[in-house]
Formats: structure tokens, C-alpha cells, sequence
């Protein structure tokens, strides 16, 4: 039976409690455990979209709004008032901050990724940071009178669960007291032991909900922090009924990060590689992938270049390989990216295509720019201009004659229309 859970858009205020370390102005005794306050903030959060955290549709919009999906992360610089409240250590906790999305609907699915579900009813929190732990203690509390809502399921409960006790498990044995150092070894070790219990416990969750719905893969997500700042990601999933929708894949990536004191400026250089070994039969998706990239950050700004490339030995010849250079720069105000695709196996003239995307946000909304340059030398031009709660697409497509979005009949010049985004119910098939 599904849950109706409703939706979580970009506007919509969380709001909750946490426990951090604090150390009065000037210092006197040790550093203490005490409550926090998480400061109201929307989940469109600037600095989270600036830094890359943000997770939201594009294409999806409910009463003019985006609506957060998996992975979603309010990110950096969220306020948080400790009790009592002049705290020394307040600027390495607002830099460091996060707010994210433990539960999503697995049957919805948004721009390719699954729904977030947040909410006060039904009490799904999100995971906010804190010390020793991050704590599921933050709530959304301005979406319960939204008329769209997903089914979410039992079994997407216990994968939360699952989330939620691994990433504190792993917080618990990590944590370190500010200035505390340890033996190398020790450290490692300790990080070893931490990724363990994550991903055991994300894998026991996600074997239940394969149990209840074979459609579900069996996952394990976890993470392993190394001396010298390193950190080294691995993503498994497997088994799932549904490979079109679930590939059975793994994923390993180490990325090396140099931040100041207070982490408010950062850099960062680093590697992941992928291999597909079922796509519900799609070979162009079953292969190898990789990519090697930097990234920098300071308050307000954030740029990132990777360089990639992918094989997929089974597919047809012009679909087989390709290499991928792309550059992303965000701001609190807008963002920019831009891609360039080679394909070795097209057609003399015929290998390259690109994709730019230009955001500009403004106090009523947002107007996003995407042209893709074809392999034959057209582009197809689409403005989705999101203001005052209502949506308006336009398409074109140079040279030639102008095209519409797929969904509108007829041919001529470029059209825009606006979408009504009211709606009610839940969406997707209920599990």
C-alpha cells in the first residue's frame, strides 16, 4: 500500500534541531556537547545551489517550483544557533553544514532520479549535521497543505532507515574533537571500520526491501576517509527485476581535498570509474565509464572541469565510445555549463555535438537556457522561464524551420506555452 507523501519543492522551509560542540568566546574549559537550533532556510538554499549540493528538477515544476530529488542537500552556510548561542567554533559549523534528503519514492521518478520525500506528515526528517552525529531531527514543515503528492512505500521507509543509521554510525567512529591527533594507522583504521558499518547497514536495508519488492536492488553506498584528506567512494547495485530503470553497476571513485581552518574555501582533484553490466538490454548503457576532474570553491562561487570518457564494447559502432570535456561554474545567482561530446565511431564530420546551459535566478524565479549543438551542424534552442508560479517553454530548433516541444502539434515558428502546475493525488504507481 502506498503512503501519500507530499512533494518537496524548492521554496518549501525545513526547520529542526542538532547538537553541536561549543567553545565560548574567549576559551575557558574543553569543548562541550549542546543543542542546536537549524535555522529556517528553503531547500532552493543559494549557497547549497552554488556549491553544487541542490538537487532539483528541471523540467518539473509544482506551483511554479522546482521539486527536490534523491541526493538532495541544502549544503553549506546554514544557520544554526547553539544554546548558548556565542559559540567560537560557529564559522567551521556554518561552512560545513548539510540538510539532507534521507527517504525518496522509488516509483516516482523526476528528470531520471527518484522523489525526494520530506515532511512533517508523515514525520520524514531530514539529516541534519551535528556532532558526533548528524541527526534526523529536521523537519519540512511548509508542504503539508501542498496538493501534489507520491506513493512511497514501506520498503522506501526502511531504505531510509537504513541511510540514516549507517551515515551515523559512521559519524560516531569518524568524529574527532577539534585540534585531536592521531596516529596515522589508527586513523585509517578507524575509517576503515566506519565505512564497514555504513555500508552493512545500507545493504541490510535495501535486502529487505528487495524481499518485499524485487524491483529493488541490493545496494551498499559507503565512503572511506583516509590520512592526508583523502576520500574513496563505492556504490554497488545489483539484482534488481527492473534493470531498465535500476542498473546493476558499481562505482569507485577517490577524490583529494585541501581546505582552509574553517573550510570556507576549498579544492579538490579527483577520479571515479563505472562499469554497467545490465541496462535491461540498452548496450549503449552497459560499459565502462571514467573521468578525471578539479574543482574549487570559494564563498558564493564554485567551478568545476572534468575530462571522460566511456566504451561500450556490445553497442552498435557509432555509439560504442565517447569522450567528454565539461566545465560548470554557480553562483547564488545563476549557474553555467557547457559540454563538448566527441564520438570516435560517427561518421566523417559527424562525431561532434555540445550541450551549454545558462541559469539566471531572480526574486520571481528562474530562466534556464540549454542549447545543444547537433551532430549535423543544427541546434535546438529550449528557454524554460519559471516566474510568479508559472512556467513557459519555448523551443526552437537553427537552421531550419522552428519545432515545438514533443508534446504540441504543428510546425512554424518557435512557440511558448505556459503549464498549469497545480495538481492533486499521488503520483506514479502505488507500490
Amino acid at each position: 500500500m502506498a503512503i501519500p507523501v507530499p512533494i518537496t519543492r524548492s521554496n518549501d522551509l525545513s526547520a529542526g534541531l542538532s547538537i553541536h560542540l561549543f567553545l565560548p568566546i574567549p576559551p575557558a574549559p574543553p569543548p562541550a556537547f549542546v543543542p542546536a537550533i537549524e535555522i529556517p532556510i528553503p531547500h532552493g538554499w543559494p549557497p547549497g545551489e552554488s556549491a553544487g549540493k541542490v538537487q532539483k528538477t528541471t523540467t518539473v515544476f509544482v506551483n511554479g517550483k522546482n521539486v527536490m530529488l534523491d541526493q538532495h542537500d541544502c549544503g553549506p552556510v546554514i544557520p544554526q544557533i547553539t544554546i548558548p548561542p556565542v559559540n567560537s567554533l560557529f564559522p567551521t559549523q556554518l561552512c560545513k553544514s548539510k540538510r539532507g534528503v534521507a527517504m525518496t519514492s522509488f516509483s516516482v521518478r523526476m528528470n531520471g532520479k527518484t522523489t525526494a520525500c520530506t515532511g512533517l506528515w508523515p514525520p520524514l526528517p531530514l539529516l541534519a549535521c551535528g556532532e558526533p552525529v548528524s541527526l534526523p531531527a529536521t523537519f519540512t514543515f511548509t508542504n503539508m497543505c501542498v496538493n501534489v503528492h507520491v506513493g512511497a512505500s514501506w520498503a522506501d521507509l526502511i531504505g531510509a532507515i537504513g541511510t540514516i543509521v549507517g551515515t551515523m554510525a559512521g559519524d560516531y567512529l569518524t568524529f574527532k574533537m577539534p585540534d585531536e591527533k592521531l596516529n596515522p594507522w589508527i586513523e585509517l583504521g578507524i575509517g576503515v571500520l566506519g565505512a564497514e558499518i555504513t555500508f552493512l547497514a545500507i545493504l541490510v536495508a535495501s535486502s529487505f526491501q528487495h524481499r518485499m519488492d524485487p524491483r529493488y536492488p541490493l545496494r551498499a553506498d559507503t565512503k572511506i576517509k583516509i590520512p592526508g584528506n583523502v576520500e574513496i567512494k563505492i556504490s554497488y547495485s545489483s539484482d534488481s527485476t527492473d534493470t531498465v530503470n535500476n542498473p546493476q553497476k558499481i562505482a569507485i571513485s577517490i577524490e583529494k581535498k585541501w581546505e582552509d581552518k574553517h573550510k570556507s574555501r576549498a579544492a579538490s582533484v579527483g577520479a571515479s570509474g563505472e562499469y554497467t553490466w545490465d541496462a535491461g538490454g540498452d548496450k549503449a548503457k552497459e560499459g565502462f565509464k571514467g573521468q578525471v576532474g578539479g574543482a574549487g570553491a570559494v564563498p558564493g562561487f564554485s567551478a568545476k572541469v572534468t575530462a571522460g570518457g566511456e566504451y561500450h564494447p556490445d553497442a552498435a559502432d557509432e555509439q560504442r565510445a565517447k569522450l567528454t570535456f565539461k566545465k560548470d561554474e554557480a553562483t547564488p545567482f545563476g549557474s553555467a555549463s557547457h559540454q563538448t561530446d566527441y564520438n570516435p565511431g560517427a561518421p566523417e564530420d559527424r562525431g561532434w555535438s555540445s550541450k551549454a546551459e545558462q541559469v539566471a535566478k531572480g526574486s520571481s524565479g528562474e530562466r534556464r537556457t540549454t542549447t545543444v549543438s547537433h551532430p549535423d551542424g543544427s541546434r535546438t534552442v529550449t528557454v524554460v522561464e519559471n516566474k510568479d508560479g508559472k512556467v513557459r517553454i519555448t523551443s526552437r530548433r537553427e537552421p531550419g524551420a522552428s519545432t515545438l516541444p514533443p508534446d504540441q502539434p504543428g510546425h512554424g515558428h518557435a512557440t511558448s506555452r505556459t503549464v498549469d502546475t497545480a495538481g492533486s493525488g499521488i503520483w506514479g504507481p502505488p507500490l
